[in-house]
Parts: structure tokens; sequence; C-alpha cells
């Protein structure tokens, strides 16, 4: 094998206004989940608390509710470990600003998948 194969090609190399930005996205996107995470949350646990609320759900949009919060807990473990480098098979090395712009694409998706649930109101049922 000569030098050449030995030595990694280095790719495109972020400027550290890029580096910055990128930052600062996935920063708000983290920030912004974790708060729309929480009224999911929130929001799934109250709607079973409550039987007037309860009957007046469909079976269809607490599971959806409940498979949305299984997807962002899992996508939040994965963005986790993936940041910290600790995923079978790779050596611990910090995130690239490539992965971090996909993290903040990732959560951004979840965000507005969120806010879809989040905003459709919930209907009681008056009891006779």
């Amino acid at each position: 094998m000569n030098q050449e194969e030995a030595m990694p090609m280095s790719g495109y190399e972020a400027s550290l206004a890029e580096i910055q930005n990128v930052i600062m996205d996935w920063a708000l996107a983290a920030e912004g989940f974790r708060q729309r995470y929480t009224g999911l949350t929130e929001l799934i646990n109250s709607l079973e608390k409550n039987k007037r609320i309860r009957a007046s759900v469909s079976r269809e949009r607490m599971q959806r509710l409940r498979i949305l919060r299984q997807h962002s807990t899992d996508a939040l473990l994965t963005l986790m470990l993936d940041m910290s480098g600790q995923r079978a098979g790779r050596s611990s090395q910090l995130s690239k600003p490539g992965q971090l712009h996909s993290h903040a694409r990732m959560l951004n998706e979840l965000n507005r998948a969120i806010d879809a649930e989040l905003t459709t109101p919930v209907t009681t049922v008056a009891q006779a």
C-alpha cells in the first residue's frame, strides 16, 4: 500500500463561521425539541388521566401521539449516542458539522410533527 492510500483524503473544510451557524441551528433545534417533547408528554399524560377527554379522543390519535413520542425518544437517544461517539464500531470523536446539520434537520422535522399534534384541538364530550 502506498502512502497516498494510507492517508485519508481531506475533503471540504468548513469555515469557523459555518461551523458556528451549524452549532447554533443545532442548539436552537434541540432546545425547541426539548420543549415540544415535554409538551407532547404532558398532553399524552393528561389525555390518559382525564376520562372525559380520553373518551372523546380517538384511539387513532392516541396511537399517533404515542408513536410520535416513541419515535422522538428513539431519535433523541440516537443523536445523543452519535454526539458522544459511543456507537458500536466508532472511535470516540466529535461530531462533524455535517452530522450536526443532519441532526438539526431531523429535530426540526420532529418539531413540525409534534407542533401539528399539539395544535390539534382536543374536544371534550359533555356528560349527560
